[in-house]
């Protein structure tokens, strides 16, 4: 398992890549719109350039192949887990909890946003030790909204 950082050429797939896990993920959590809203804004091409220049880093999780994306920005006192998103065949082997270590290794905190309704993906964050830091209501476009965990993995 490895952590390899996206190539320009990467970035021209990864929205025909997360969009239907997407729809796995979020279908029966929030509405349509508001996926196709959130997967404009993260994985558009110009938007991916925008998250570039704010320091985000893109990486491509490889084990015998692309199995997964990371995306995260170190900030001043913690690690910013973006996006960890694994298809659901690839799921449960392991990747999350080799990119939570790995991330660790940085030095920093880890934390993340994670929707509260994404029960999956919370039991997978608690059991490699996160915590719940706060709740937060997220105001998007149009009355849309996200309602997250803010999460916390402490660096020991």
């Amino acid at each position: 398992m490895e952590l390899v950082e996206f190539k320009e050429v990467d970035y021209q797939g990864l929205y025909n890549f997360m969009k239907p896990i997407w729809f796995e993920t979020y279908q029966s959590i929030i509405p349509k719109k508001q996926i196709e809203y959130l997967l404009d804004h993260y994985f558009l091409i110009e938007n991916i350039h925008n998250f570039r220049t704010l320091g985000y880093k893109y990486y491509k999780l490889v084990d015998d192949g692309f199995k997964g994306v990371v995306v995260y920005v170190e900030k001043e006192n913690e690690i910013y887990l973006d996006k960890l998103y694994i298809p659901s065949n690839e799921r449960g082997k392991g990747y999350a909890d080799f990119v939570f270590k790995e991330l660790l290794k940085l030095g920093k905190d880890v934390t993340l946003n994670v929707n509260q309704s994404n029960e999956r993906a919370c039991r997978c964050y608690l059991k490699n030790g996160f915590i719940i830091d706060e709740e937060q209501i997220i105001e998007l476009e149009d009355g849309m909204i996200n309602k997250d965990y803010r999460m916390r993995l402490k660096c020991k």
